[in-house]
């Protein structure tokens, strides 16, 4: 255990990311693992021509918030099951264009088995295609908008990714990039949220990072650890870096 550990789960080292001990990570997808813009860019476009002329994914989109959702918005409820499947279907087609955000397959790779899950607002064959494009190995552990009511930026998206994880909201980490998930993951309850990239950056996020490059685990106990970043970050709106020895960490 590093030797600044201290009771209550609270690392006193400010360079530490957030300061802050856990036991599991929960990621959004798109905007944090995946770049999928030019892929949903794509997508909605050609979905927009048939059924929501004028809709413009960069200038109109609520990132974060359930794709079911803007449809209902915009599309008829006699064409809206319709307009909700083709467009699910052109996510999937589209989805060999995502890519990773930088660091991202490296740092998740290097996470303790059965330490972290993706929590997403998109349907699960969406995701999954996304992340396989991507470079991503399958999650054991994945929520999406089937599994769920009430979408970000409701709680319980992030409640059934901890309880999935079987940790205490508390007890996590949650990486985003939209203001829906952060109020999703703040609302439940989650110990610290993090702020990925430049949408990330007008979060109300506890602490904020541009990638994943220069991010890694350092172990505590058997069950949980802290986050360290070679990289500056921001905590809380104070910018901040570390650097541990390759030995304490994972």
């Amino acid at each position: 255990m590093p030797e600044n550990a201290a009771p209550g789960g609270v690392i006193n080292d400010p360079t530490i990311l957030g300061g802050f001990t856990a036991k599991g990570i929960l990621f959004d997808c798109d905007g944090v693992l995946v770049d999928s813009d030019q892929a949903a860019e794509v997508a909605w476009a050609e979905w927009a021509d048939e059924y929501a002329p004028g809709f413009s994914f960069g200038r109109d989109i609520v990132h974060g918030r359930p794709a079911a959702d803007t449809v209902a918005e915009l599309v008829a409820e006699p064409l809206r099951a319709a307009a909700g499947q083709r467009l699910r279907e052109l996510e999937v087609e589209t989805a060999r264009l995502s890519t990773p955000i930088p660091g991202a397959v490296e740092f998740v790779r290097s996470l303790p088995d059965g330490s972290w899950a993706v929590v997403t607002s998109g349907l699960p064959d969406v995701a999954r295609a996304r992340l396989a494009a991507a470079g991503f190995a399958q999650p054991d552990i994945i929520v999406t908008a089937a599994d769920i009511t009430y979408g970000k930026p409701h709680p319980e998206p992030y409640l059934l990714g901890a309880s999935r994880l079987g940790i205490d909201p508390a007890d996590a980490i949650v990486f985003e990039d939209a203001p829906a998930g952060i109020t999703s993951a703040t609302d439940a309850g989650v110990g610290l949220t993090v702020g990925v990239g430049e949408r990330g950056s007008k979060t109300a996020a506890n602490a904020l990072i541009d990638s994943f490059v220069g991010l890694s685990v350092v172990t505590v106990s058997e069950d949980s650890f802290v986050l360290s970043s070679a990289r500056r970050v921001t905590i809380d709106g104070q910018s901040s870096s570390s650097s541990l020895p390759e030995s304490e960490t994972r």
